[in-house]
C-alpha cells in the first residue's frame, strides 16, 4: 500500500489533497477531538501504574501524536489551503 492510499479512509477521502472545493471535505477537522473517554480507554489499555505522571505522560503523548497527523495534513495540503485561501480574497 502506498501512502497515498494509506492516507485515505474508508470514505474515500485523501488527506494527501482535500478538495477545498467539496462542502463536505472543506468541513473536516483538521484536529480530531479528543475527549476524556478517549484518555480513560488510554490510560486503563496502556498504563500498568496510574498516578499523576504516568497519566500526564500518557496524556502528553497522546496529544503530540495528534498534533502530528495534524502538521502531515497541513503540510500535505498547504498548497491547497494557500490557492482556496488567495481564490477566497480575490472574490471579495
Amino acid at each position: 500500500m502506498n501512502k497515498e492510499e494509506n492516507n485515505q479512509s474508508a470514505y474515500g477521502t485523501n488527506w494527501n489533497n482535500i478538495d477545498l472545493n467539496s462542502a463536505y471535505e472543506r468541513s473536516l477537522n483538521i484536529l480530531n477531538a479528543y475527549s476524556f473517554e478517549d484518555l480513560l480507554l488510554e490510560i486503563n489499555c496502556n498504563l500498568r501504574d496510574i498516578n499523576e505522571a504516568t497519566v500526564t505522560k500518557q496524556f502528553n503523548e497522546s496529544v503530540e501524536s495528534k498534533i502530528n497527523c495534524m502538521k502531515e495534513v497541513f503540510e500535505a495540503n498547504l498548497k491547497n489551503i494557500v490557492k482556496e485561501a488567495q481564490k477566497t480574497r480575490n472574490e471579495k
